[in-house]
């Protein structure tokens, strides 16, 4: 096919997209970037550093241990003889799992909003999801007549303060752990220079921006 032969450079791109221009620092991680250099010198700092064998397996003592802790857990409650909702267990080991691999340790529900994770993510999927009128005709975008713009800064500024908090205990305990999680293994990339961009701050929040929010839409999404 032509669209995927001779244009697939502009096929597998990115369109201007005001939920992901909010959430996701100027489409600057990989889902969202338009294809080019830019994106390709992402997708090999995700892969090489991030997604590598070397550093999925650094998280296996760690994994095993959240298992273990599933089962005992079980275990306990089928020793009392009390209902489980297993399918809610399992939600909860995902996103701890995914919060110590991207952040090195568990963040209770409230630190991010207090409406808690499952509801700003829950707005993230209903907001990205919505049909913006100023991504079709873009004069319509300063006027904002769906006011999608205002809630998309309103929830872009939660994750923000967020992400910031997060980098910021990074920066205090960065060399005092053995086990690097996603955030000080991007702190390293951006202090040493090695990305062939421009790699700041705003990078690593749209990054981890990907690798949580991103995770925990699929798990919290309303069916």
């Amino acid at each position: 096919m032509q669209v995927l032969k001779t244009y697939d450079h502009i096929f597998a791109s990115r369109p201007h997209h005001e939920a992901s221009q909010y959430l996701s620092y100027g489409q600057k991680n990989l889902i969202f970037a338009k294809y080019g250099v830019y994106w390709r010198n992402m997708r090999k700092l995700c892969t090489v550093h991030l997604l590598s064998n070397k550093k999925i397996n650094s998280f296996q003592s760690m994994r095993k241990q959240e298992v273990e802790l599933l089962i005992e857990s079980l275990k306990k409650e089928a020793h009392d003889r009390v209902a489980v909702d297993l399918s809610a267990k399992i939600t909860s080991l995902n996103a701890n799992l995914t919060c110590l691999m991207v952040f090195g340790k568990k963040y209770m529900d409230e630190d991010l909003d207090k409406r808690g994770f499952k509801s700003v993510v829950q707005d993230v999927v209903h907001l990205a999801a919505m049909p913006n009128l100023g991504d079709f005709f873009p004069f319509l975008g300063a006027i904002d007549l769906q006011g999608l713009t205002r809630k998309l800064k309103d929830l872009s500024k939660v994750f923000d303060e967020f992400l910031e908090k997060i980098i910021d205990e990074h920066v205090h305990s960065h060399d005092q752990k053995q086990t690097k999680d996603f955030v000080d293994t991007m702190m390293d990339i951006m202090q040493s220079g090695e990305a062939e961009f421009q790699f700041d701050r705003r990078h690593i929040k749209a990054i981890l921006f990907v690798c949580t929010f991103i995770p925990f839409c699929h798990i919290y999404h309303k069916p």
